[in-house]
């Protein structure tokens, strides 16, 4: 009886999410949100002490002048 229960209550509950569910959805990136492949500034990784522009010929940060590696 326990398994008739158990079984009844999980058929429902998939119907149930399978209902729920919408089909044929598109989904919509917002533009502002969508990151570009280069920053068009031209600099690199940021530095990790002071989060300062960097470029990638730098051997030390502009900002705080510790040197990277």
């Amino acid at each position: 009886m326990l398994e008739v229960l158990l079984a009844l209550t999980a058929t429902t509950g998939l119907f149930a999410l399978a209902k729920g569910m919408k089909s044929n959805q598109r989904y919509q990136a917002n533009p502002a949100f969508v990151a570009a492949g280069r920053d068009e500034r031209g600099d690199d990784l940021p530095c990790p002490w002071c989060y300062g522009p960097t470029q990638e010929h730098d051997k030390r940060c502009p900002g705080c002048g510790r040197s990277f590696g």
